[in-house]
């Protein structure tokens, strides 16, 4: 082994330094990926009891960003993640090894694992992007029930005082919400009511006049 990397010139020693790191990170990322480690947050899936904090200001960081006429995918599509980085190293060292051996010069051969590298990292841009919109199906964003009408499920007390429960259609989903008014009278259970706004897990509701 000693004379294998004696032999090695400085240009391979420096690759094989971040090609064989890389592999052991990227196993390791692949098993516990297949074991069920480290999954959780982006994908959890509220229940439709109430009690559960559903506010999108969520811990992972999967942070959406909304482009008025633009494409929502350009939002969520991060490159540099640390399972992108970690591909892309991989990725870019067997690359550049492979054909430094083969006689290429250095030069080119880095250019050349660069790009593969940067294809293999915005594949897995791509993949984590898919992954997360399909955990997100099974969620919804609570601001989204603003405006809907509801149907008081648990009395609503007056004066913005909490304990009241409202049911709805939401997401193609029927769920169960904490609600609050914020006028001077109660609004008894079965009284239909309009969402105006969300604070926190709660929403804020008036009555629906006839």
């Amino acid at each position: 082994m000693t004379a294998w990397w004696e032999g090695l010139s400085a240009m391979l020693k420096v690759l094989y330094c971040i090609a064989i790191p890389s592999t052991l990170l990227l196993v390791i990322q692949t098993i516990l990926t297949l074991t069920g480690f480290g999954e959780g947050g982006a994908g959890a899936n509220p229940s439709d009891t109430s009690g559960l904090d559903l506010e999108v200001d969520s811990a992972d960081t999967e942070i959406d960003l909304e482009l008025d006429g633009a494409d929502a995918d350009i939002g969520t599509l991060r490159l540099f993640t640390f399972q992108g980085i970690v591909a892309f190293s991989t990725t870019f060292a067997w690359v550049a090894i492979c054909l430094v051996k083969g006689g290429m010069q250095s030069a080119p051969a880095l250019l050349l694992g660069g790009l593969c590298g940067a294809a293999i990292m915005y594949v897995v841009a791509k993949l984590l992007q898919v992954s997360a919109k399909l955990a997100e199906n099974g969620t919804f964003d609570i601001k989204s029930a603003i405006g809907e009408s509801a149907q008081v499920y648990v009395m609503i007390p007056g004066g913005g005082e909490s304990g009241g429960k409202i049911t709805l259609t939401l997401s193609a989903r029927f769920v169960e919400l904490n609600a609050i008014t914020e006028g001077t009278e109660s609004i008894l259970a079965g009284s239909v009511v309009r969402v105006t706004d969300v604070v926190g897990d709660t929403v804020v509701v008036e009555r629906v006049t006839a």
